[in-house]
């Protein structure tokens, strides 16, 4: 009788470990899950932030155009202003890190830089978990020629954060949210995109340092 009790204390023993080991990969299962979802929504996040940033740009761009279309565009491109080497000596990217770039004309000539290696971290929590997201290095540089202060003052609008920047050219306005800064020097207005941080602080410092050697070639 004993050794069917010991039996039966034994099984039931092994029934409880399945029951706990079940539940713990169900666990582990509903949290990886939960991971995964976030992940998905916190990329959802950035893509739709990027996109606000970008609609809010050409908002202001095209306002600027519509508010002076006397204005005729020229072909020059704004990638000429400064060679890639000094672009990353100033924002401190590694020397052999080369940058994609591209020279377009939208409403204005644009020259965009996404850097292949040199990246940042920004983290996000989203459903109480942190998660962190790897963004490359980029800057833009968007050319307005014959620009005034009345196209300076609409284009600004758009920045919910906007900050006054001394020292650069005749005005100048540096926005976190867009990591945009526009100035307006020698007839000529750039839109300056400066993003190689998580930290806004840091890339206001950098594009301010851009703007001064940009205009110099103005």
């Amino acid at each position: 009788m004993s050794f069917r009790i010991f039996i039966d204390y034994y099984s039931n023993i092994q029934l409880l470990k399945k029951i706990n080991l079940d539940k713990t990969k169900s666990n582990i299962m509903k949290k990886s899950l939960l991971l995964i979802v976030a992940c998905i929504f916190a990329i959802a996040c950035g893509n739709s932030e990027t996109s606000k940033a970008e609609s809010t740009q050409t908002e202001a761009i095209t306002n600027e155009k519509e508010a002076a279309p006397e204005v005729i565009e020229s072909a020059s491109s704004p990638c000429g202003f400064v060679t890639e080497e000094k672009i990353k000596e100033i924002l401190g990217i590694p020397a052999d890190d080369l940058a994609e770039i591209k020279d377009v004309v939208r409403t204005y000539p644009t020259c965009f830089y996404k850097w292949k290696t040199t990246a940042f971290t920004t983290k996000k929590t989203v459903a109480g978990q942190e998660i962190s997201l790897n963004y490359p290095a980029e800057a833009s540089i968007v050319l307005v020629e014959n620009a005034n202060e009345k196209m300076f003052g609409i284009s600004t609008k758009v920045y919910k954060d906007g900050v006054t920047v001394d020292g650069i050219g005749d005005m100048a306005t540096w926005g976190s949210r867009m990591s945009q800064l526009t100035f307006l020097a020698k007839g000529t207005m750039i839109h300056l995109h400066v993003r190689i941080s998580d930290d806004a602080a840091a890339n206001k410092v950098k594009a301010v340092a851009l703007a001064a050697l940009i205009i110099e070639k103005l």
